[in-house]
């Protein structure tokens, strides 16, 4: 133990410099720039090669597959401990106090795009990796610590890596909290689509699916003024330019709607209040504040891993034509397909048609029993280095790898000290200090994957 704490100081300074060149990568999702070498835009493309060129550096066995992902390699045997995470990031979004993909350091604070999700965490197993091969501690199974390219926006990287790689017999994410995490629910988007008649009014709000957003632009409420718009929820503000609105609330992880003031709600909300059109009214029957877990719908179920949440993350209305997107967040005791189901069978039963409902999977539901030696090893591993006795072993409403994973679960790389924050929001950050220690319990955790269950 002494000799990782040690060990793992001597790498600071690489830490900053890799975490500096990777982050200043903008490795969002650009639609505009895929092609077939470049499957989730140029920005991924530049960010998956950055982290192929440092394992060929540092004279890693590495493999690239089709550009969906990264493999750096270690070890021997035939059996695989898989480290899996990820290069993309979600879009900044507005709201920050320094260039989102230009390292800022304050004190101990790292503040860029992509320092805790995902970069950061990969940069220090990384380190951890390189410090168990600079000390020639041999490793009874190979480790593959995977980058991939496509987590924020569909997992279509870690399904098509898993189509061409065998499963490890152990593995874990590093794209979350300490200590473990051994259950998440499922993943899925639903999007509501409708046609109105109202052809002037204009909305726009959020970018990505998994993230509140901050604001929502409204143009063209013609029945509306400056004095007389009206919207009670939740302590939302709204100002006003010339005939334009915006909702302004806090965005971040959709996740944990309750850190947030979703300004996709507080828009439902006012255009129910404020416009006397049918759509409008059964839009709010659907989507409010009340309907979070889907009770209205009879989804609201509990399972090992919690139970259901529906968060609107984003609503555009362009020439006619709305759209209003669900994160949607389920256990292990429902599916997509019950889902999709009761959501239409409470429209018929309530006369609601205006609405198509369109959902599509993005992950199941993962458990992993508290009990296992992977479990077990894991979390004694951070206690160890830690000397955290307050924070157990819990499952997530989060979603990650994991669930694309054979026998894995999250681990790391976030303490739960309010050390790090704002993932998917501005002024994301973590801290350098909790990122050292890091790479002494990943090197570790590493060798007991591999060496001793």
């Amino acid at each position: 133990m002494e000799l990782f704490k040690e060990e793992g100081k001597k790498y600071k300074k690489e830490f900053l410099k890799l975490l500096e060149e990777w982050v200043s990568i903008p490795s969002f999702y650009d639609k505009k720039t895929v092609s077939k070498d470049m499957p989730f835009g140029k920005g991924v493309y530049d960010a998956l090669n950055w982290f192929e060129n440092l394992g060929r550096k540092n004279n890693f066995k590495v493999k690239n597959i089709d550009n969906y992902a990264i493999q750096i390699e270690y070890g021997d045997g035939k059996e695989y401990v898989d480290i899996f995470g990820h290069c993309d990031v979600v879009n900044p979004g507005e709201g920050w106090d320094s260039e989102p993909f230009k390292l800022n350091i304050i004190g101990d604070k790292l503040v860029a795009r992509g320092v805790s999700d995902n970069k950061g965490p990969m940069i220090v197993n990384f380190l951890a990796l390189k410090m168990i091969k600079n000390l020639n501690i041999d490793l009874k199974r190979k480790v593959r610590l995977i980058a991939g390219g496509n987590e924020e926006s569909g997992f279509k990287c870690i399904k098509h890596y898993y189509s061409k790689e065998p499963y490890g017999v152990y593995g874990f994410t590093p794209d979350a909290k300490f200590p473990v995490l051994n259950g998440e629910k499922g993943g899925a988007v639903i999007k509501l689509i409708s046609d109105i008649d109202n052809k002037s009014l204009y909305i726009s709000g959020g970018i990505e699916f998994n993230t509140i957003p901050d604001k929502v632009y409204i143009k063209n409420i013609k029945k509306l003024g400056k004095d007389n718009i009206y919207c009670d929820f939740n302590n939302m503000s709204i100002s006003y330019d010339k005939g334009d609105y915006v909702i302004h609330g806090k965005g971040g992880h959709s996740s944990k709607p309750e850190k947030s003031i979703n300004p996709v709600l507080g828009t439902i909300k006012l255009l129910a209040e404020n416009i006397d059109e049918d759509w409008a009214k059964d839009l709010y029957k659907l989507i409010n504040q009340d309907n979070i877990d889907g009770k209205l719908f009879d989804l609201n179920i509990e399972g090992k891993c919690g139970i259901l949440s529906m968060v609107p993350t984003i609503i555009n209305i362009i020439d006619g034509k709305l759209e209003v997107v669900l994160s949607v967040r389920y256990p292990e005791v429902l599916t997509i397909e019950t889902i999709i189901k009761k959501f239409n069978l409470y429209m018929n039963k309530n006369n609601i048609n205006k609405f198509k409902v369109i959902g599509e999977n993005l992950k199941q539901a993962n458990y992993i029993d508290k009990n296992t030696k992977l479990v077990r090893s894991l979390h004694d591993i951070y206690v160890k280095y830690s000397g955290d006795l307050k924070n157990n072993v819990r499952v997530t409403s989060a979603g990650s790898y994991a669930s694309e994973m054979y026998n894995s679960v999250i681990f790391g790389c976030e303490f739960p000290d309010g050390s790090f924050g704002n993932v998917h929001s501005a002024n994301e950050f973590a801290s350098l200090d909790r990122f050292i220690t890091a790479i002494s319990i990943y090197a570790e955790a590493i060798i007991t994957l591999c060496n001793k269950i």
